[in-house]
């Protein structure tokens, strides 16, 4: 059984009367507001205000739905003014931040839920023939050279307010962009714009679907009324992204066109533009993401474009975002278990968005726990999508076992560290080295000495820098990290401050994560610099003598940079018992993982304490330990060091129509 949920417009009786023919069974839910039941075919039918989502679920399951519709046009409600029932209510908590989001972040998060509760959600432009308009002129007006070039500058604004989730459409008047749309719809923008425009006649409407827009919830429409409506107001005609815009009534459609002396056009839009979809579970990998997304987008010359899961650098490198990653935020087996169904909810949910978003590629960052579960549901969907995967899993450190189902589910998997390329090619997955981008970042080289001083003067005030003592503080990314490692470094803090006169606190972060950091640090007795910018993060580096740090891909960048370091991490004794128990390798942290000898101290659970990091730093403060491992840095970055963007160019070169 199909169940339609019924807005305004003429496309839910479409809808419904193409159920009618084709003898599907189907019933109707009429939202009042919007509505007009006039006409309907014969069938199951309820009437419903918005806000009585309980109503409305209690019929569907009644009456056997496994499918649902979304049909016809809904504005955004005052949400005080909404007919809340209990689930109503229940449903408007769940939504949360996305009431203020754009529409196809309230549109996912509905989609969420209706299939919390058993539903799949699908297209109602299946059900119809010959809905959409497909490339080329269709009317008996050709557009000009001129109208050519307003149409591609019209696509490319619509594109970007698509991108933002702002609206669908906008007006071109003499090559420039005279509005976009917004909420007040496209019959709105056609008459605010013939305001605008300095003569009574001119302009061309451009209507494109948004990059991430989800097909089963919302499409662009237009109807014989826009045809009108731009008569009305002497536009010269209206262009559409091809096979992506509903044409309500088309034969009236371009009928009418063609008597108002009006064009209509198709537009296929970044046709040769590859969609992938990319996920990163933490903040390492939403670095590696970012680096990786910018040499994807140069290499394609921006023929490229992203949606997915990821953080400050993958969406400042142009990721459209379902959800951040501090979302993702846990570590460890005991804590894992304890958000379990908060992160089962995020797979589906992610699940969802791909299946809606019909990527040409996945690529999977790190986080294997979250991310290979979300690679063996697609591949149960649809085996045919290339899925990649970023950063092998550590199956030499352990659960080696892992190894021998991965060419199931993945594709391909780029690897950081050369002895991995080796060690999973016995497991029938095509492995490749693709070096580290930090071996070879340019925003880890020095600074400029003017701005070295400027960031010391902000942390040792007018003092000589050579009579502080300065610390760069790395609690982790998690936030399950920072608030077990702060309390110790806190410790570890105040027994500095009683042996060294002069001695200063930087804690590089991220802004996900700050707000915890702040709270954490506000009873310190001196209290830290917090630094959230990527770049002030080099200055504190090139600035402190010593940096304490949590175990993982930080500790390669300290090694970049040359700062001494020592490494230490605490999680729960659950975790750490079975860890410890499992564990194949005698260190934990890359570096001595990749020197296979000890470099950096490492300082765990039990020893992961003030007083023990206290008199470790002591000994690197004071004796020759730092040049040690200064000189062990150097040779370790030149053996991550590869072809520059060679992730990027497999990634690429997997795509389906390349060779």
């Amino acid at each position: 059984m199909i169940g339609i949920v019924c807005g305004g417009g003429e496309y839910p009786l479409l809808v419904a009367q193409a159920c009618s023919k084709k003898n599907l069974n189907f019933c109707l839910i009429f939202l009042e507001e919007f509505c007009d039941q006039r006409g309907w075919p014969l069938s199951k039918k309820l009437s419903i205000k918005l806000g009585e989502i309980g109503k409305a679920v209690d019929f569907f399951h009644k009456n056997d739905v496994e499918k649902v519709i979304f049909a016809g046009y809904v504005k955004r409600p005052n949400w005080s003014n909404l007919s809340l029932d209990e689930k109503g209510r229940k449903w408007l908590l769940k939504l949360g931040k996305s009431i203020f989001a754009g529409d196809d972040a309230l549109l996912r998060s509905i989609s969420d839920l209706l299939q919390q509760e058993g539903f799949k959600l699908v297209s109602g432009a299946d059900m119809l023939d010959d809905i959409f308009l497909g490339e080329g002129v269709f009317s008996l007006r050709k557009p000009s050279e001129s109208n050519v070039a307003d149409i591609k500058t019209g696509f490319e604004s619509a594109k970007k307010l698509g991108a933002q989730d702002l609206g669908q459409s906008c007006v071109i008047f003499h090559g420039k962009v005279l509005g976009t749309e917004d909420v007040s719809g496209t019959n709105a923008l056609i008459k605010r714009c013939a305001k605008l425009r300095k003569s009574s006649s001119g302009g061309i409407l451009v209507k494109t679907s948004k990059p991430q827009q989800d097909n089963r919830l919302d499409l662009p429409t237009i109807g014989i009324d826009t045809i009108k409506e731009l008569q009305a107001h002497g536009f010269e005609g209206i262009a559409v992204e091809a096979n992506k815009c509903i044409i309500l009534n088309k034969k009236a459609v371009i009928d009418y066109a063609n008597e108002a002396g009006m064009f209509v056009v198709g537009v296929s839009v970044n046709c040769s533009k590859t969609k992938i979809f990319i996920i990163a579970g933490e903040a390492s990998g939403d670095y590696l993401g970012g680096k990786l997304m910018e040499d994807i987008y140069e290499i394609s010359s921006g023929n490229v474009e992203f949606f997915g899961v990821g953080g400050e650098c993958m969406e400042k490198a142009g990721l459209k975002k379902l959800f951040s990653i501090k979302e993702l935020s846990v570590i460890g087996i005991f804590e894992v278990l304890g958000k379990i169904f908060r992160i089962k909810r995020l797979i589906d949910k992610t699940v969802s968005a791909i299946c809606a978003y019909e990527p040409q590629m996945i690529v999977t960052i790190d986080s294997s726990g979250f991310t290979h579960r979300i690679d063996k549901k697609i591949k149960k969907i649809n085996g045919k999508i290339p899925v990649i995967h970023y950063v092998s899993p550590p199956i030499w450190a352990w659960r080696r076992w892992r190894a021998k189902s991965m060419h199931k589910f993945i594709d391909k998997l780029l690897v950081l560290f050369p002895f991995e390329e080796k060690l999973f090619s016995q497991y029938s997955l095509k492995a490749v080295f693709v070096g580290h981008p930090v071996a070879t970042d340019p925003d880890f080289e020095k600074p400029l000495p003017s701005d070295l001083q400027k960031f010391i003067k902000s942390v040792c005030g007018n003092g000589r820098r050579s009579a502080f003592k300065i610390i760069t503080l790395l609690p982790g990314s998690r936030v399950s990290e920072i608030e077990r490692h702060l309390p110790v470094m806190n410790e570890f803090s105040r027994l500095m401050m009683r042996e060294y006169a002069n001695v200063r606190f930087i804690i590089p972060t991220t802004r996900d994560v700050a707000p915890r950091v702040e709270a954490l640090t506000n009873d310190w007795a001196t209290r830290p610099l917090i630094v959230k910018e990527k770049c002030k993060k080099n200055l504190a580096y090139y600035s402190s003598d010593l940096a304490i740090a949590a175990s993982g891909t930080v500790t390669l960048e300290l090694a970049r940079v040359g700062l001494p370091s020592i490494v230490i991490y605490k999680t729960s004794t659950i975790t750490y018992t079975l860890v410890k128990f499992l564990i194949k390798t005698p260190w934990v942290c890359l570096i001595n993982i990749l020197a296979k000898r000890k470099v950096v101290p490492e300082l765990l659970q039990n020893e992961c304490n003030g007083e023990t990091i206290f008199a470790y730093a002591k000994k690197m403060l004071s004796s020759s330990e730092s040049y040690r491992q200064k000189k062990s840095f150097v040779k370790i970055m030149e053996t991550l060091k590869t072809t520059p963007r060679l992730a990027a160019m497999e990634i690429l070169g997997k795509m389906p129509w390349r060779k």
